[in-house]
Order: structure tokens, then C-alpha cells, then sequence
């Protein structure tokens, strides 16, 4: 499982996390909640090693990561997407999600240079591991299309597929069904939990959509000005005063 210990993170003289703890079951869906400004992208940002803590500990499976460099990290199975969508625009559906792969590759700059067999070799099967990510995804019609010109929706399910390419066993999802349409929302709801099935993942979200969260998440997790001020089923944290307080206010 993931778990996350008392962490903290100053911005000049802005504390952003203040002890912020989390914990993600192994095979769970799980969530972090919390109104704006609360410091869930920053949580999600020193998971994944982006940015460096002032304190407090990161540890997935027993492995202690507080620290790490993100392809570090990344090597230990975690994957993510991005609330701002962190694509390259001028290159396809397809170019964009091999650069997923790279974690997986062992080919190495010089035997890049010289085109060894084995470097030709390792590179069609990353190829086949792109390409089963984007038909995963429900993506192959727009296989070699410049993602540039693609509608928002189909370009978080390019993230996603970015993501699935790097073969993790943690997936973090920042924001995945922001800016979706209704029918979007349920068909990505559907989509994680076929791919969490499938693939055997543990899957942490950060979101605002409610009926998206309440709807799928076994475990959610809630904060607040960079403190975690609730945590458990779904059920239990609706009903927690500290959350409700947290999103609605306190009575005059």
C-alpha cells in the first residue's frame, strides 16, 4: 500500500502541506479530496518526487521514496497524469504514449546510436506496448493523429494511456474527468475500473466530481488548508462535521 506520514512543504512563507497524511490499500480505488487550494496537486507532486519535502515520509509497499527523483520513482511503478494536460503537442497519439515506455527500455544511448538488432528489437516491442495501451484506452482510430488537434476528452484518455504504457502498479490520476462532459464522466468511471480489474492496480484520484469519486472509490481521503482532516469509506467521511464544515462552512 501507499502510505504517507506527516508530510510538509513550504512555498516561501506559505505552508502548502501541514502534516498531510494518506493511505492508499493495494488494490484499492482511493481518492483525495478537498476544496480548492487544500494541496492535493502538491501531494500528488511530491509523491511522484517533482517537488522536495520539508518533512515526512513517502513509502510504497515498505520502500521508503521520500526523496527520490521522479524517474526514480517512476521506476518503482508509479505512474501519473497531470492536472494541466502535459503532452507533446506536435507529435501523434501514438509518438506521445511511447514516451511512456521509456522506463521499460534498456537499450541505452550508445546502443541507440549504432541501431544493434537488439535496439530494433526492443523498440518494436515497446511499439506493441504503446499500441495495446491505446486500445485500451478506446483510442486507435486516433493512433497517428497530432494530439494539437484533439477534442480535451480525448486527450486526458492520451494521458491515461501514457500512464498504462509505463506498466505501473500505482496509478495517480490528478483531476482525470475535470472538464468531461456527463456521459464522458461515466464512461471514464467505467474505463478505470475495467483497467484497475484487469491490470491488478491500486488507483489514487484526485478530483472534484463527487458523484465520480463516491461512485467508485473504496477509500477516500479529505483535506484542508494542507491537512488531512478526514479519512475512511465514502459513507464516513460524508457524514464527518470536519468535512462537511470543510466544503459548506461552519453555521454563524
Amino acid at each position: 500500500m501507499l502510505e504517507v506520514r506527516n508530510l510538509t512543504v513550504h512555498f516561501g512563507g506559505v505552508k502548502a502541506l501541514d502534516g498531510a497524511m494518506l493511505t492508499a490499500p493495494r488494490g484499492s480505488v482511493s481518492a483525495l479530496i478537498g476544496p480548492n487550494g487544500a494541496g492535493k496537486t502538491t501531494f500528488f507532486n511530491c509523491v511522484t518526487g517533482l517537488y522536495r519535502t520539508g518533512a515526512g515520509s513517502v513509502a510504497w509497499e515498505g520502500k521508503d521514496l521520500t526523496g527520490l527523483q521522479p524517474h526514480h520513482v517512476a521506476a518503482e511503478g508509479l505512474s501519473r497524469t497531470f492536472q494541466n494536460l502535459a503532452l507533446f503537442t506536435s507529435l501523434t497519439v501514438r509518438q506521445n504514449v511511447l514516451a511512456g515506455t521509456h522506463r521499460l527500455g534498456k537499450a541505452g544511448f550508445p546502443r541507440g546510436v549504432l541501431r544493434l538488432p537488439s535496439t530494433r528489437r526492443e523498440e518494436k516491442e515497446l511499439g506493441h506496448i504503446a499500441d495495446a495501451a491505446i486500445d485500451e484506452v478506446g483510442l486507435s482510430a486516433f493512433r497517428d493523429e497530432p494530439v494539437g488537434g484533439l477534442p480535451y476528452g480525448t486527450l486526458k484518455r492520451v494521458e491515461l494511456a501514457r500512464a498504462l504504457a509505463s506498466d505501473p502498479v500505482l496509478l495517480l490520476l490528478d483531476e482525470p474527468a475535470g472538464g468531461l462532459s456527463h456521459s464522458e464522466v461515466d464512461e471514464l468511471r467505467e474505463l478505470i475500473l475495467a483497467i484497475r480489474e484487469r491490470r491488478e492496480l491500486t488507483v489514487l484520484l484526485v478530483e472534484h466530481h463527487m458523484g465520480f469519486v463516491m461512485s467508485m472509490c473504496d477509500h477516500i481521503t479529505v483535506m484542508n488548508f494542507g491537512r488531512t482532516i478526514a479519512e475512511g469509506s465514502p459513507a464516513a467521511v460524508q457524514s464527518d462535521p470536519a468535512v462537511v464544515e470543510a466544503y459548506l462552512g461552519a453555521p454563524a
